[in-house]
């Protein structure tokens, strides 16, 4: 079932209840560990239940072959009875991938509420914030034990009709003699969370396709007995097509998750500026490859921090006195902000030249676009040794006189849109922070942990203090060298979680040291990528397959491939605007031979009135993958809770990415 924003409330009052004891632990929450937008959501539940004196555990998990082995050391606990999933569980069959009972869980003596309210009430209760689309209709419509935390996009998008098909769909195939005579052809594909296990390459295969699966209560069939065989059939065919459109229309996110639970804390009353600033950052996180997101949420964002932190302009006139800054202050601002990179931790030549922005306009990884570069700052007055000294200690005029002179010179080089507001946090005299600046050191912390590798080796064996016990633990276990990486990644969860404290400055330091050098190698790689012209256009697709570099290794992390491959696709939409083609980036992993490789859907070019835009784009990769790896027997490993994202065995990619090209399912 769904809650609408309306009723998170009762969803709220529903946990702490369950969680009444606080003597032991009632509460998990799974958080998908390479996703910001979900570290940030999953703080602001942690604070809040902590407030109620609710006892919770906290898992990150990487995939789903995780969230089963996980599941499973809780599955007997009986006073774990709410648990929650962030930032993904929206795609598949939550009780048919973890083999849920839920008649296991009725509670009996209820049987008085469950007449009155025609539904089952449960001991254990799963709990979905996911903004990934389309929902799985199993979640939503199949069950009560399964509760959905929608944004509206059930209402919004209308699924009537869809809902309509399950429902007769299910009525259907549970009334006939011989239900597999009368299902289509094409029951096979719909194992929703069925995962095979190699015991030797651990290769998991998620299908995000439903599984139908006959409701708890009883339908009226009496109409439905009438039916001959050959009706029934037919209308089974007509409802199976209407859903295999729903769930083939390709995968999108369609809000942030924070800005749900921020929603939940305005309900309950319980809205300060520490969760407004992680909602901030949850957001902020999305701008790039979801700019119409971040777009649509700016705004109610922008009348929170003037509701919660009320600026010297304004105080006066609602008869505050404001408070004079000191070393403790903690304040959230709205500031002009650029697109640039880490303009307050960088030079401003810098900011410019590793901008994904200025990059994609000015076309910097050729000799051309530098040249560019240089006459526009001095076509600004900014001379290149000035332009080139640390932000720190560059000259207040300039820096006070900047968005004046950006917004006067910067129309000439299509770079218009590069000054725009954003959100600022001051910690008293130890400096300010843009969220944009913030998320981008998150995402260093998230992607190389303590430590930034050394030139050709792995950036997940760099923490030796770290992993020594896991290393030793693990030594003899089949899939070590996958074992290690997710341990080294959930050690980079806790990092980036620790980052969000106000009093782990040094932490927050160190990330964004670590951004401005894997924005150098992006960068770098990114040129080369250009330069030797090794992206191919293979007609309804492009292709880049990396196979060699000294920084190869750093695209072992998921988050990097893709921060790569929002670089190249944010070049390709300013270089050939006319061509909105989606991006199939694939990179080697030496030691486990393997590519990891992500389909990335086609991006508008940045500075496009989005209102334009009708729909979003969807990525159809996540279907396309999961139907290509059947076709031709590969051995994928599709286990990410980014589902265009798989892993896809050296002698595979080849007969792999033909067949794709060739499916005319993109």
């Amino acid at each position: 079932m769904y809650y609408g924003i309306k009723d998170y409330g009762k969803v709220y009052n529903e946990i702490v209840s369950a969680a009444a004891s606080p003597s032991s632990c009632h509460l998990c929450i799974f958080v998908s560990c390479l996703n910001i937008d979900a570290l940030c959501a999953t703080k602001m539940l942690s604070i809040l239940f902590k407030k109620q004196l609710v006892q919770l555990q906290i898992v990150p998990i990487f995939g789903y072959a995780e969230l089963k082995w996980h599941y499973d050391q809780i599955r007997e606990n009986s006073t774990m009875n709410s648990i929650i999933l962030v930032g993904f569980g929206g795609f598949i069959d939550i009780e048919s991938f973890l083999n849920i009972d839920p008649q296991e869980f009725v509670i009996e003596d209820d049987e008085e509420n469950t007449k009155d309210n025609n539904e089952a009430r449960y001991s254990r209760n799963f709990y979905i914030l996911d903004a990934h689309r389309p929902w799985n209709l199993d979640n939503l419509f199949g069950t009560t034990m399964i509760k959905c935390l929608d944004d509206g996009s059930v209402e919004e998008d209308s699924l009537n009709n869809v809902k309509n098909a399950y429902q007769q769909l299910l009525l259907l195939e549970g009334n006939g003699d011989n239900e597999s005579d009368l299902s289509s052809s094409d029951e096979e594909s719909e194992t929703d969370g069925e995962v095979t296990d190699d015991d030797e390459n651990e290769d998991v295969y998620i299908n995000i396709n439903n599984k139908r699966a006959n409701p708890d209560g009883k339908n009226e069939v009496k109409e439905l007995s009438t039916l001959s065989k050959k009706q029934r059939k037919k209308q089974i065919h007509q409802y199976e097509t209407v859903l295999e459109d729903y769930y083939s229309q390709g995968t999108t996110l369609v809000n942030s998750i924070s800005s749900q639970v921020y929603s939940l804390l305005s309900t309950v009353g319980e809205t300060n500026l520490q969760q407004l600033w992680l909602t901030v950052l949850g957001a902020t996180s999305l701008d790039t490859e979801y700019t119409a997101i971040y777009q649509r949420i700016f705004p109610i964002l922008q009348d929170e921090v003037k509701r919660l932190s009320p600026s010297d302009s304004n105080a006066s006139s609602v008869g505050q006195t404001s408070a004079l800054k000191n070393a403790d202050t903690l304040a959230l601002e709205l500031q002009p902000d650029y697109y640039l990179f880490l303009l307050r931790y960088s030079s401003l030549y810098d900011s410019f030249y590793y901008s994904n922005y200025v990059n994609a306009k000015l076309s910097l990884w050729n000799e051309n676009g530098k040249k560019r570069l240089h006459k526009m700052f001095a076509r600004m007055g900014i001379p290149l040794n000035v332009a080139k000294e640390s932000w720190i200690y560059m000259d207040n005029s300039i820096k006070r006189q900047l968005p004046t002179i950006l917004d006067r010179n910067l129309d000439k080089y299509g770079l218009q849109d590069i000054l725009r507001d954003g959100f600022v946090k001051t910690f008293g005299y130890r400096g300010m922070i843009s969220a944009s600046e913030f998320v981008e050191a998150l995402n260093a912390l998230l992607e190389v942990g303590q430590t930034v590798p050394a030139e050709g080796s792995s950036p997940n064996n760099t923490n030796g203090e770290d992993n020594a016990a896991d290393i030793e633990d693990e030594e003899n276990t089949n899939g070590n060298e996958n074992k290690l990486v997710r341990k080294k990644w959930v050690s980079n969860f806790w990092l980036s979680w620790d980052a969000l404290d106000n009093n782990k400055i040094d932490i927050l330091k160190r990330g964004i040291e670590h951004a401005k050098y894997l924005q150098r190698c992006i960068f770098d790689t990114g040129v080369t990528v250009l330069e030797k012209k090794l992206i191919k256009h293979l007609r309804i697709y492009r292709l880049c397959v990396l196979q060699d570099g000294p920084d190869l290794a750093l695209y072992e992390n998921p988050l990097t491939l893709l921060r790569l491959g929002n670089w190249l696709i944010e070049c390709c939409s300013e270089t050939e605007e006319k061509q909105l083609l989606p991006l199939v980036l694939a990179s080697l992993n030496e030691r486990t031979e393997t590519y990891l490789v992500a389909g990335l859907s086609p991006r508008y070019p940045r500075g496009l009135d989005i209102a334009t835009v009708k729909k979003p784009i969807l990525n159809n990769f996540s279907m396309a993958f999961q139907q290509i790896a059947e076709q031709t027997g590969a051995q994928v490993r599709i286990d990410n809770f980014e589902s265009s994202i798989i892993e896809v065995q050296r002698e595979d990619l080849s007969p792999f990415l033909e067949k794709l090209t060739l499916s005319g399912l993109l």
